[in-house]
């Protein structure tokens, strides 16, 4: 059965039916808030944000979809029905097409996403998944009902979005449909979509990572094609089924240079490199009518031969439906399922204009050279030996875990024909960054001096890089004869600017209403009129390009014109890390034509009435007076109206006119004295390699183990031996435990030798030992801290005890899941005692309560939370209310280290450093890790403290 239409019968012949009988909205809002604030333990808060967006869809589609919101409405309440019973519904739902929601920061509207569990479905295994993108007219509930057999003509999708489906095929696959923001062809805003969904499946549901294939069909076959290209190493296989594989192919017109650039970071056919590694299959009807057309794949087929890789491709005597015969009634399953994902590819291509892009396998291109044009990798990892050629690319990251290099101790690392290092294999950590200058390459990161800008991972543009994060749409208030307007403006922007939007909405507000916060927070739009907007009028002195009462200025040319407008983004002066985008003209009608500029813009476009007098669809071609994207240090390039694309006359990056000088430089000329035979093994060798003829690599190279000085890396200090005296008793109730902890400490992994950018520091008052229990005991005692031993703990904890007052006026509180399931603040006596000088520092930043996300716990075993000896804390609440939070508002500098060089500007941010650098000062603590120290310490401070160590490491 496709659909249930019984509900609908029973409606038409008078009978009562359950419809009628569905709780209402506000009800079943009031049993979710109730769950929220005693949620049982079983329940993760996903799915209750899940429940949620049941409920959010039936309220929004009943005036049209009368019985399917009822019936969403039943579901949420079976649901919740589980979760006052304590259990999780979500995985109960085996063989059955349901859906789930989850917050995305793009819109203040929850999104979600259609998912199928095998009807064996259980935890303790892991399974495959398919994530399939849906075309025109569909959205993920309807789309998954399609997947899985449910056919019906595409002419009546819109009839039937929110219906009830069955499955008519059971594989043994978890198979989502993500909504993408509905008809926006899966970029920006849509990608996000799908790589959030990705995440939010992964994170809930036992996945077979190396089994994760992604599909889609029409405009969800655009957006396969670009997805995977763009990030083909994430997937097994990609099946892209009736797309255009290029948006210069399918937008079709004449593009300015600019917007070809713009492009071209979406386009599959230009990122085809990235496929390399990974199974990618194109799927096409030799009569399919368009827009996708069988050219445009045809064109693909071609192109990828002429980059040495063999296209996969499958022709159908059809038109434009062909998911079924692709998938063959189901049994393309089983295709799938026989091929895996290669996560450790000894030769790596990577094509990129996009930071949001840069990765492939164990390759990231950390910084591009004239942003946003492509970029390319070429790498070969062997034994011991990694080469690598580069173009536009000035930073770069090797992940040491993934490049199979074989298990030796040393490694060497060549790129563009020079050696950018060769040592010892352990000194390098998990990952190598490397940097380009005058002499070549280094291990390190680039510089700037502090002030200045560069385009980097997360503030590069152009304007639609915004689109994928939290918005916020702010209209002036300063003149009251165009403040109307200037709102409408801003309404309609926060609905977005990419046709196709769906269930797209983010906040509005007046100038004067702006909170501090919410400029942290997100990328703010400006609509204003010259004096109209007190936030531009802000910062106007910061932004390159200024709004007069006569027109635009950009650099040093003006755009004489009451009727001309600009939009253009820009790193933002109001919060760090976050945009600025303004949208600003002479008059408040032009503003508002802003709002008709096309899809695919640059870091900037200047508009007029007649660019803007109708929406085009995706590109302006020539008729915007000018656009262009600003340089490498977010400066105007030349002539305002310039093209990024074969432009040489305007001012050049510094880093372009390094990166010449190193192309300029050669690598180490061959020896004269070298034989013929000599020569041509090393040719040969220099072809494998893929490095520069002249090229020499010393015959010993991979023999020697010289000293590495690389410019983040301390020394490590050598490990302390085990002590053979101790400061407690062996027949004290500590003595034995002492010992049994300075056995263990030495075979835990050194994971702080192995992480690049860390401070170590050795101090004799930094040492400590286990005492007696009387003395340790009597020590809390005598700074009133009111403790309750807990017997049931591990034996290795040095006297375990719960913290039950505050310590210096601080109140330790465990994180409120942590507390619902019943952890508590337990830690050994030291360190309990040592916290007395962790207060001491925050007292001095008015701090009242620490929200403590771990302390005691029972795994892993080489942990110093099993000894008790660790705590890490989430966030720091002040005398004022206030709360810095180290998940938002900790600014990671992975560039330097952590205590070392400029603070950041936020003031949170700056408050959250210091409390980290102080702890590092006062020696009481042997390991201080922020979110530097690896992604697993995002969000929290770790500090722990180790018998019998003189040394402290920050990071």
């Amino acid at each position: 059965m496709r659909r249930s239409f019984l509900p609908l019968l029973l409606v038409l012949l008078g009978v009562p039916s359950r419809v009628e009988a569905q709780p209402s909205v506000d009800s079943l809002r009031e049993r979710i808030a109730a769950a929220e604030a005693h949620r049982p333990e079983a329940v993760p808060a996903a799915t209750l944000t899940s429940i949620s967006y049941l409920v959010d869809v039936s309220e929004r589609i009943e005036p049209r979809f009368e019985v399917p919101a009822g019936s969403w409405r039943e579901r949420a309440g079976r649901y919740l029905d589980a979760v006052e019973a304590g259990r999780d519904p979500y995985p109960e739902q085996r063989g059955i097409i349901t859906n789930r929601g989850y917050d995305n920061p793009a819109s203040i509207i929850r999104q979600g996403y259609g998912i199928y569990l095998p009807p064996d479905y259980d935890p303790s295994r892991r399974y495959p998944l398919l994530v399939i993108l849906h075309g025109g007219s569909s959205n993920g509930n309807l789309f998954l009902g399609v997947v899985l057999g449910n056919n019906m003509d595409w002419l009546t999708y819109n009839q039937h979005l929110w219906d009830d489906y069955e499955p008519r095929w059971t594989p043994n696959w978890i198979i989502v449909t993500p909504d993408g923001f509905g008809q926006v062809l899966w970029r920006w805003m849509g990608e996000e979509d799908v790589l959030r969904v990705l995440a939010d499946v992964e994170r809930h549901y036992s996945v077979d990572t190396d089994h994760v294939v992604l599909g889609g069909i029409s405009n969800g076959g655009v957006g396969t094609y670009a997805i995977g290209t763009r990030h083909a190493y994430r997937f097994s296989m990609v099946t892209a089924m009736a797309g255009a594989p290029s948006w210069v192919q399918y937008t079709g017109g004449q593009p300015t240079a600019d917007e070809t650039t713009a492009m071209l970071m979406q386009s599959g056919m230009h990122l085809a490199e990235n496929t390399l590694d990974t199974d990618f299959r194109m799927f096409h009807g030799t009569v399919d009518p368009g827009p996708m057309r069988p050219a445009y794949t045809r064109e693909m087929e071609e192109h990828m031969r002429g980059l040495g890789i063999e296209p996969q491709i499958t022709w159908y005597e059809m038109g434009h439906d062909i998911l079924y015969v692709v998938h063959r009634h189901g049994r393309f399953y089983d295709v799938m399922a026989g091929v895996a994902r290669d996560t450790r590819r000894a030769d790596v291509r990577l094509v990129t204009g996009d930071y949001r892009a840069n990765r492939q396998h164990w390759i990231t291109a950390e910084r591009i050279v004239d942003y946003p044009r492509l970029a390319r990798v070429e790498a070969h990892a062997a034994d011991q030996l990694i080469t690598i050629t580069t173009e536009r690319v000035s930073q770069l990251a090797i992940d040491l875990r993934d490049a199979p290099t074989g298990s030796h101790d040393i490694l060497a690392v060549v790129v563009d024909g020079t050696e950018a290092y060769r040592g010892p294999r352990a000194s390098l950590g998990h990952v190598l960054h490397l940097r380009r200058d005058a002499d070549g390459w280094h291990p390190g990161f680039l510089e700037r001096e502090e002030g200045t800008l560069a385009k980097v991972p997360g503030q590069s543009g152009p304007i639609t890089d915004a689109y994928r994060d939290a918005m916020i749409h702010v209209y002036g208030t300063q003149d009251a004869s165009v403040t109307d307007e200037l709102r409408r403006a801003a309404e309609r922007g926060s609905h977005g600017w990419v046709q196709g939007l769906w269930n797209y909405h983010q906040l509005v507000v007046a100038d004067t209403a702006l909170t501090e916060e919410q400029m942290r927070t997100h990328h703010v739009v400006l609509y204003g009129t010259p004096g109209s907007n007190a936030v531009l009028e802000r910062i106007a002195d910061q932004l390159p390009i200024r709004v007069t009462a006569d027109g635009v200025r950009v650099g040093d040319t003006t755009y004489d014109d009451r009727g001309v407008g600009v939009r253009f983004v820009y790193p933002s002066p109001l919060g760090e890390g976050r945009y600025v985008i303004v949208q600003a003209a002479p008059t408040a009608a032009a503003v508002m034509s802003g709002n008709n500029l096309p899809d695919f813009v640059p870091d900037w476009i200047v508009y007029d009435a007649d660019s803007t007098r109708t929406r085009p669809r995706l590109i302006s071609g020539r008729s915007a007076p000018a656009m262009g994207f600003f340089d490498d240090a977010w400066r105007v390039r030349g002539a305002a109206s310039a093209s990024l694309e074969g432009n040489d006359d305007g001012p050049r990056s510094e880093v372009v006119l390094v990166q010449d000088a190193v192309a300029d430089a050669g690598a180490g000329a061959a020896t004269t004295e070298e034989t013929t035979e000599a020569r041509e093994a090393r040719l040969e060798r220099n072809r494998v390699l893929g490095v520069r003829d002249d090229f020499v690599l010393p015959p010993d190279v991979l023999l020697q183990t010289p000293p590495v000085t690389l410019p983040w890396f301390t020394p490590v200090p050598a490990v302390p031996r085990v002590p053979r005296h101790f400061a407690v008793a062996e027949d004290d109730p500590l003595g034995p435990i002492a010992r049994v902890i300075a056995r263990r400490i030495p075979t835990f992994p050194n994971f702080r030798a192995i992480i690049p950018g860390g401070e170590w520091r050795v101090h004799d008052e930094a040492r400590w030992s286990v005492r007696n229990e009387a003395e340790c005991l009597a020590s809390l005692a005598a700074a009133g801290i009111a403790v309750t031993p807990m017997h049931d703990l591990d034996s290795t904890v040095a006297r375990p005890l719960r913290v039950d007052s505050p310590i210096g006026g601080v109140t330790f509180e465990m994180e409120a899941s942590h507390a619902a399931r019943g952890d508590v603040v337990a830690l050994s006596c030291e360190l309990i005692d040592r916290l007395q000088q962790l207060t001491t520092v925050l007292r001095a930043h008015q701090v009242a309560r620490v929200e403590v996300l771990s302390a005691y716990r029972t795994a892993p075993r080489t942990s110093f939370h099993t000894m008790g000896l660790a705590l890490d804390m989430a966030s720091f609440t002040r005398d004022d209310g206030t709360v810095l939070s180290v998940l938002n508002d900790f600014v990671e500098t992975p560039d330097r280290r952590t205590c070392t060089g400029r603070a950041p500007r936020d003031p949170a941010a700056r408050e959250l450093r210091a409390i980290a650098c102080e702890l590092a000062d006062t020696n009481a603590f042997s390991s201080v890790l922020t979110p530097n120290y690896n992604d697993g310490h995002r969000n929290h401070f770790h500090v722990d403290c180790r018998p019998d160590d003189p040394r402290v490491f920050v990071r």
